[in-house]
């Protein structure tokens, strides 16, 4: 996510400078071919060409809003997830405890099991991360080898798997990993432990039924993130919104150098600056949509995963009562993770 109020133009030049460089050159040569080879038959009425700029502005406006309704409805999941994880830490740390048990418990032995839901909790949430910056489906490339898919798999591996170890034992970091989803697996374990403090009388049944709850909310949200990044904007919108900003900027110089030669022949050239402007507008709209698409690639405008785990990371386990505590993720050169 990028947190500055302004983009600088040392981030906007590398995607932009062959878009201009095509547009200027373009409009130059048909400009060349005008004056210089009495093309004049390439100049064409400006009316039907701004019909079809009106057109698009509109469809190009409709894949924007799609597009940012996808990365606005993530951002508002994992609000929801950041509420019912701290919800999570009060639950654990007020419903599990020995007032109901007729067992006398250590009190390090009831930190212990308070520490487990916690730290499970935080693994849950860093490996649903991982899981949703994978790449999605739709946009594998056909050509890719399958070499550098299975890189990409094992890098993935490897990564849950150094996250998971800093909260986890061996042994169910080793099972989470090998499963197809790791992140359904964990609130799965979750539920088989409170049916053990259950049955240890650790928490009533309400707390228990209380706590399952809260469990279900994070299968909705899980369930809800998954739904977007499983779930492309539909290609029919994407493409030909794609395709029909291309056709407007490739007519729209042959409508400029009517108007243009309406004024004097000297201004035959201002249309390649206009038309450079223009068609430059119009292509970054489009490249805008598509990378709100997909809000967990970890490009520079997606959803800051990383540090809101960091966040509730260091929440849950003040609750806990540990002091040493990580430190919150830091935006570099105003971007943040």
């Amino acid at each position: 996510m990028y947190t500055a109020k302004r983009i600088p133009f040392r981030i906007i030049a590398p995607f932009a400078w062959r878009a201009v460089l095509f547009f200027a050159v373009y409009s130059f040569i048909i400009c060349a071919l005008y004056v210089w080879a009495g093309w004049t038959f390439l100049a064409v009425p400006f009316v039907p060409i701004a019909t079809i700029g009106t057109a698009v502005a509109f469809y190009i406006g409709f894949k924007s809003h799609s597009s940012y309704e996808r990365l606005w409805e993530a951002r508002r999941i994992w609000g929801s997830l950041v509420n019912a994880s701290r919800s999570w830490g009060i639950l654990v740390m007020d419903y599990v405890s020995t007032l109901n048990t007729p067992v006398c418990y250590p009190p390090a032995e009831l930190y212990r099991m308070q520490q487990l839901l916690i730290y499970r909790h935080i693994a849950y949430l860093n490996a649903l991360r991982i899981q949703l910056r994978s790449r999605p489906i739709w946009q594998e490339d056909v050509n890719i080898g399958t070499n550098i898919v299975e890189k990409q798999q094992a890098f993935n591996q490897g990564q849950l798997d150094k996250e998971l170890s800093l909260f986890l034992h061996d042994d169910e970091v080793e099972y989470f990993v090998n499963r197809q989803n790791p992140a359904t697996q964990i609130i799965k374990c979750q539920s088989k432990q409170l049916r053990e403090l259950r049955a240890a009388g650790l928490i009533s049944e309400y707390y228990h039924t209380d706590m399952q709850r809260m469990l279900t909310e994070f299968y909705s949200q899980q369930g809800a993130c998954e739904r977007i990044k499983s779930f492309p904007f539909p290609r029919q919108y994407a493409f030909f919104s794609y395709l029909f900003v291309m056709m407007f900027v490739g007519i729209l110089p042959f409508g400029l150098l009517t108007e243009m030669s309406k004024v004097s022949p000297a201004h035959l050239w201002l249309t390649v600056p206009f038309y450079t402007i223009i068609a430059w507008v119009f292509y970054t709209m489009e490249v805008v949509g598509d990378t709100s698409e997909n809000p967990f690639e970890n490009s520079i405008n997606d959803i800051p995963m990383t540090a809101i785990c960091r966040n509730i990371e260091i929440d849950l386990r003040e609750m806990l009562g540990e002091t040493e505590l990580p430190q919150r993720v830091q935006a570099v050169d105003n971007i943040l993770m």
